[in-house]
């Protein structure tokens, strides 16, 4: 996957989330999709929760949110659109990031790459196939995270 990297002027967080882009651009590329193209944007928090209301009927800001345009495979898009977009809020990334003890870069990640094993078909429904995508994410992690950071992520 080629990733585009978008986070509007005034958005909190615009300085830490720009400065991890060639590591968002290097995880994007380590998926199995390698001609599409997906935007990963950092927005604010009143779009995040108009998002979060409008499509999932949630309140508030979400952390992140993935939205697949290509009828469930990104790998069957034209080399030339947007396939998948992936939307994170900076407030509440912060907040996961505190939660778990880990810096607000790793948990960002972290979120990148639950949103692109999703845009691979991973799912959480059930017991099973959460363990497989934790499994997916974790392989992707160790390859840029130190070994108790990723462990402290998935506590």
């Amino acid at each position: 996957m080629r990733a585009i990297i978008n986070s509007h002027h005034r958005v909190t967080g615009r300085k830490e989330f720009n400065r991890c882009a060639g590591e968002i651009e290097s995880i994007a590329s380590s998926f199995s999709s390698a001609k599409s193209i997906i935007g990963i944007n950092l927005i604010g928090e009143r779009k995040m929760a108009w998002l979060n209301r409008s499509y999932k009927g949630r309140k508030g800001p979400a952390e992140i949110l993935t939205f697949n345009y290509s009828d469930g495979d990104v790998s069957s898009s034209s080399d030339e659109e947007i396939s998948a977009e992936i939307f994170l809020c900076w407030k509440p990334v912060l907040n996961g990031a505190k939660i778990r003890r880990v810096p607000a870069r790793a948990y960002l990640l972290r979120l990148i790459v639950h949103g692109l094993c999703h845009l691979e078909g991973y799912r959480h429904g059930s017991e099973e196939s959460e363990i497989e995508m934790e499994d997916a994410e974790m392989m992707h992690l160790r390859k840029i995270l130190p070994m108790e950071t990723v462990d402290r992520l998935f506590e």
